[in-house]
C-alpha cells in the first residue's frame, strides 16, 4: 500500500509517497483551493516514483508560511524545495492554478525536469471580458467567502464546495472527503488564506501568461483538458481555441480531452499514464 509521509521541507508542508522508489521524482503542484492531498490517488498509480506535493502557501498546512505574491511567490518557494529534496530528474505535474506555475517552476529548474504534463492549467482560457483583472477579482472574492465559514465535519464541506462535480460519480466521494478532512481544521474551518487565494486567482486567470517561457526548456510538454469545467454539464475550463492560442505559444505542446470535468480528472488514468510514461 502506497505509504504517506508529511513533513516541512523548505518551510512548505508536503505530502510525499512512494519514499525510495527507484523512478523520476514527481513534482506535483496543486490547483487553487486544494492541498497537497489531491494527489493521492496518482501517487497510487505510479507506484514506481517517489510523489512529492507542497501545500502552497496559504493552503493547508502551509497556511501561514510567508511566500512572494502570485505565481512567481509560488515558484519561489516550490523551488526551495526541489533544492531541499536534491530533485536532479523531475516529473512536473500541475493542476488548475498548479499548471500555469508549472511552466515558471520549470523555468528555474531547467535541465533537472524531464517532463511537464498539464492538467487544465498552462494552457491559456479563451479571451473574453470575464476574465479582465477588477472581474475576477470580484468573481472570486465570491467563489472563495463559503470557505470562511465553519462546517459541520468533512461531508458538509465535501457536500457544499464540490458536491456538483461528482454529481455523476459517487464512486468518488470518499476521495473527497480525505481532500475535505485534511482542509478542515479542529474547528471546521478550511485552513485557506482567503486574500490569498483571491491574490492568486487574479495573477491565474488575468495575469501575463506563462506558458511561453518552457519555450526556451527542451523538454515534452503534455495537456489533459477535461471535456467539463466544475460539473458534467458545463463547457470545458480551456476551450479548443484556447488550446490553439498555447500551441501558437508552445508549438511543440501536445494535447488530449479526456472525459471528466474538472475536479474527476484528477482521477482519470489518463493522468497516470502521462505522468509515468
Amino acid at each position: 500500500m502506497t505509504q504517506l509521509e508529511r513533513r516541512t521541507i523548505a518551510g512548505l508542508t508536503c505530502a510525499q509517497w512512494n519514499a525510495g522508489a527507484a523512478g523520476p521524482a514527481v513534482l506535483a503542484l496543486h490547483g487553487l483551493t486544494n492541498t497537497s492531498e489531491v494527489w493521492r490517488a496518482l501517487a497510487e498509480a505510479v507506484p514506481g516514483s517517489p510523489v512529492i506535493a507542497p501545500d502552497l502557501p496559504g493552503r493547508g498546512g502551509s497556511l501561514t508560511a510567508r511566500a512572494a505574491p502570485g505565481l512567481a511567490g509560488h515558484a519561489t518557494e516550490v523551488v526551495r524545495v526541489a533544492d531541499e529534496c536534491g530533485l536532479d530528474d523531475v516529473v512536473l505535474v500541475g493542476h488548475s492554478m498548479g499548471g500555469y506555475l508549472a511552466p515558471l517552476v520549470a523555468a528555474k529548474l531547467g535541465d533537472r525536469v524531464r517532463k511537464i504534463v498539464l492538467l487544465d492549467g498552462g494552457v491559456p482560457p479563451e479571451p473574453r471580458w470575464t476574465l479582465r483583472r477588477p472581474v475576477v477579482r470580484a468573481q472570486w472574492t465570491l467563489v472563495v467567502r463559503p470557505l470562511g465559514r465553519r462546517f459541520a465535519g468533512a461531508g458538509a464541506f465535501a457536500d457544499r464546495v464540490e458536491g456538483r462535480s461528482i454529481a455523476g460519480r459517487p464512486d468518488l466521494r470518499p476521495r473527497l472527503l480525505q481532500w475535505a478532512g485534511y482542509l478542515l481544521d479542529d474547528t471546521g474551518r478550511p485552513r485557506v488564506d482567503q486574500a490569498r487565494l483571491v491574490d492568486d486567482a487574479v495573477d491565474t486567470l488575468a495575469g501575463e501568461p506563462t506558458l511561453p517561457l518552457l519555450a526556451a526548456l527542451d523538454v515534452p510538454v503534455h495537456a489533459i483538458l477535461a471535456e467539463h469545467d466544475a460539473d458534467d454539464g458545463s463547457r470545458p475550463f480551456i476551450s479548443e481555441r484556447g488550446l490553439e492560442l498555447g500551441r501558437a505559444a508552445l508549438p511543440r505542446l501536445t494535447a488530449e480531452r479526456i472525459a471528466a470535468n474538472h475536479v474527476t480528472m484528477l482521477f482519470h488514468g489518463a493522468v497516470a499514464r502521462s505522468v509515468g510514461q
